[in-house]
């Protein structure tokens, strides 16, 4: 658990930077944050998902909320 604890805390020092918000913001609006990654293409529809989870990832590790167990 302290694992997941420190590399929150790396994400956390990565992030929460004027730059790294900029960063984070940039990547929002690139990788369909908060949009639809459905495409006609189910290749490219699947390709968007996983640029958008990745995402998905990085602002989970900056929340507050704990960890499943």
């Amino acid at each position: 658990m302290k694992q997941i604890q420190d590399l929150k805390l790396a994400y956390r020092r990565t992030f929460n930077t004027e730059d790294g918000e900029q960063v984070l913001s940039d990547l929002k609006k690139r990788f369909s944050f908060e949009a639809t990654t459905f495409s006609g293409d189910p290749y490219q529809s699947a390709f968007n998902e996983g640029q958008r989870a990745a995402l998905l990832l990085i602002v989970r590790m900056l929340s507050d909320e704990k960890e499943p167990q």
